[in-house]
């Protein structure tokens, strides 16, 4: 019987012991990696949350006509660097003055986000003056306007070939095609008068905004003569672009007809509900 008992004992006990601790062993080697791997995504997660600063936000300021200097000292007091990316050249704006932004003004952002500037440059760009000889009117303003140059006057004289450009001037100069110039130079178009030496009719300019008034006598063939009046504009001044022509000498109809080239006087009003004297 002892014998018996002897050899009946290792089947029972030593084996049945290391089968439950076969089994916590699995358990934990199963559980363990996966409590691990919560632990260091929790980890990494609250350094990332603390690195990034993800809930600090820093509101862009506004930084049109701050010069660079200015524009980068506003940004790193707050925690922002500027960056130039571009620069264009306007009247608009003072030179070297901030012109546009990205991202823009009351947007928010991170800290030590780059803001990007476009700057308006100090001089506008040279480019070489086209030739406008022989072309029509119509064609030669179109060029000038795709150029970046400005119209400052016609003048006719007399030649067979009616609103064809004869001569092109630059500060009363003749000036000739690929001659340096800077981008928004005002030249002026000399044009024949044809043969008939016909009159023009005057438009009816009553209405039309100050650039708009322009464009309309360069189309006729006219020229902007004095601006005799401009109400509602105080001691300071004001930008009479922003002014609607209430009167006008010599007066529209198809009656009224002078030489191409000749002058229109307009009255002008701040007013833009204001249409007629």
């Amino acid at each position: 019987m002892a014998g018996e008992y002897i050899r009946a004992l290792p089947k029972n006990g030593p084996n049945g012991h290391r089968q439950r601790m076969t089994a916590g062993r699995r358990l934990f080697l199963i559980a363990g990696p996966l409590v691990l791997a919560a632990a260091l995504i929790l980890a990494a997660w609250l350094w990332a949350g603390a690195y990034t600063r993800h809930d600090v936000k820093v509101e862009v300021p506004e930084l049109k006509a701050l010069h660079f200097d200015a524009a980068a000292q506003a940004l790193e007091a707050l925690d922002l660097r500027a960056e130039v990316i571009d620069s264009v050249y306007t009247d608009e704006a003072p030179k070297g003055t901030v012109v546009d932004q990205d991202p823009k003004a009351g947007q928010y952002v991170k800290p030590d986000r780059t803001i990007y500037l476009v700057m308006n440059a100090t001089q506008p760009k040279m480019l070489n003056m086209p030739d406008l000889v022989n072309l029509s009117k119509r064609q030669a303003i179109s060029v000038m306007e795709i150029l970046g140059l400005k119209l400052a006057a016609l003048e006719y004289r007399p030649d067979p070939c009616l609103d064809c450009v004869v001569a092109q001037l630059y500060k009363g100069q003749p000036i000739t095609a690929e001659s340096r110039i800077r981008k928004g130079e005002s030249i002026t178009l000399v044009l024949g008068q044809g043969e008939g030496g016909e009159g023009v009719p005057v438009p009816d300019l009553r209405g039309m905004g100050f650039s708009e008034m322009k464009a309309v006598l360069g189309m006729a063939s006219l020229n902007l003569g004095m601006v005799v009046e401009v109400k509602g504009c105080g001691n300071s001044g004001c930008d009479t672009a922003l002014a609607t022509v209430v009167r006008q000498f010599p007066q529209a109809g198809p009656a009224e007809t002078i030489r191409p080239g000749g002058m229109v006087d307009v009255w002008l009003t701040m007013d833009s509900t204001l249409t007629a004297p």
